[in-house]
């Protein structure tokens, strides 16, 4: 494959061209209550070429291996474009790597009978709770290789396997009803989908639990947020806002995003860092073949970095951060996060509860909305807190409000940083799924505003 894309590039001069190839084998199985609703197994290619001249790109995908064809396509299509000059691209390292993801057992070995006889066991012991009444059990594993160069010499190629599963329940009482799920997936093998029947009792108790839980009076309280709720507030809430396409044609949000800002607490930082090994945001190189790395969204309180594609940083003379990314080579690359967290403090949990007193102890998350700088977020399940001790289960808990404000609230974070995968991914710019993660310690928050009711 290196000697062909090579030669093509070669052959066909340009400001910048690349080629990008992807070759996936994939299995999959899914419950939906009793019933074996789909299973199977595919294989699929894929590829673009990308061309890019005086501040445009042109982009044509492809599923065959005439590759040559399409890049005389994309250099044809520059023909009808209004070109002008005044976009650039940020200079890149030249890459001539590759690698592979590290596993312990090869789910593409594993049989699908196999893989079917988990999912029914877990689907089982779901369904073995008289007060569900449905479940979704869903399981994904997928081998990808990836080919791609470019006209300034860079060539990587890669080998992952990417594995996870996803388990939901449903309860109803009348017109009562709650949900609870899991989910877990990343660049790991077979064993990151093994032994999860404790996970499976978890997600029953919860939301059998949520049936007779209380609803909270809305009001304004102070809230310490689960390492995974935190983590979804940083990747929705603030994480967006990082991403440059989204800021460069926008005055606005260049002036409300504007880096050495002061966002309010001094130890609190937001990173992004495609480089950790394993997590399903794990991008060593993204679709630009720009390597990935460690940015400090928000390092000591201020906003020191966002995230760029090399347009972008071009456009904001700003550094490369490894973020131009693509569900697949059927979609351009644009500006996304990766593994996205809050980095941990120094406090135990047991020492904000005792901070805060009283308040809401929010877990989980279940669904949410952000518009700009304003976001919703409604936690799975909460406890009140009296006197720093979590007392009763309560639900319907809907945190709301303007991020920055937020931010400032924040008043103390714990010492227990986790990062969170799964099969559902980040939408955006019609590109749905694409692999992330969430993480963060437990964080204390003052005067946030719940509704409920």
């Amino acid at each position: 494959m290196k000697e062909e894309l090579q030669r093509i590039i070669e052959k066909y001069p340009a400001e910048y061209l690349e080629i990008h190839v992807e070759e996936k084998k994939y299995n999959y199985v899914s419950y939906s209550g009793k019933e074996l609703e789909n299973v199977g197994a595919a294989k699929r290619s894929s590829g673009n070429v990308r061309v890019f001249k005086k501040g445009k790109w042109s982009f044509v995908s492809f599923n065959d291996k005439n590759i040559e064809k399409h890049v005389q396509q994309a250099i044809y299509n520059l023909k009808y474009m209004q070109s002008d000059n005044s976009g650039g691209l940020k200079k890149s390292d030249v890459i001539v790597d590759a690698y592979r993801s590290t596993y312990k057992k090869n789910p593409i070995e594993i049989s699908l009978s196999e893989k079917v006889n988990l999912m029914s066991k877990y689907n089982q012991i779901i369904l073995g709770h008289k007060q569900i009444q449905t479940s979704r059990s869903t399981y994904k594993d997928e081998l990808k290789n990836s080919y791609f160069t470019n006209s300034e010499g860079s060539y990587i190629e890669s080998e992952n396997i990417f594995t996870g599963l996803s388990l939901s329940a449903v309860a109803r009482d009348g017109m009562n009803v709650q949900r609870s799920s899991y989910s877990d997936a990343g660049y790991y093998g077979f064993e990151v989908v093994e032994g999860k029947e404790k996970e499976c009792e978890d997600v029953c108790k919860t939301v059998i639990d949520l049936l007779s839980a209380d609803s909270f009076n809305k009001g304004t309280y102070n809230v310490i947020l689960d390492p995974r709720m935190a983590g979804v507030f940083a990747h929705e809430a603030f994480g967006h806002l990082s991403e440059s396409d989204f800021i460069y044609e926008n005055e606005d949000m260049k002036e409300m995003m504007t880096l050495g800002r002061e966002f309010g607490f001094e130890k609190l930082n937001i990173i992004d860092d495609g480089s950790i090994e394993g997590l399903a945001g794990y991008v060593p190189y993204d679709d630009e073949g720009v390597r990935g790395r460690k940015k400090y969204l928000i390092k000591d309180g201020k906003l020191n970095s966002r995230l760029n594609s090399r347009e972008t940083a071009f456009q904001l003379g700003e550094e490369l951060s490894g973020n131009a990314r693509s569900i697949s080579p059927s979609y351009p690359p644009i500006v996304r996060m990766t593994n996205t967290y809050i980095d941990k403090g120094n406090k135990s949990l047991d020492e904000l509860l005792s901070i805060m007193g009283n308040g809401v102890y929010c877990v989980n998350y279940i669904g949410g909305m952000t518009n700009l700088e304003m976001f919703t977020f409604t936690a799975e399940k909460a406890y009140e807190v009296k006197d720093g001790k979590i007392t009763r289960l309560l639900k319907d808990v809907v945190l709301t409000g303007n991020v920055f404000q937020t931010l400032k609230n924040i008043k103390a974070i714990g010492n227990d940083l986790n990062h969170f995968g799964g099969l559902g991914g980040c939408g955006k710019g019609g590109q749905n799924g694409l692999p992330v993660t969430v993480g963060g310690p437990h964080v204390y928050i003052e005067n946030v505003v719940i509704g409920g009711k």
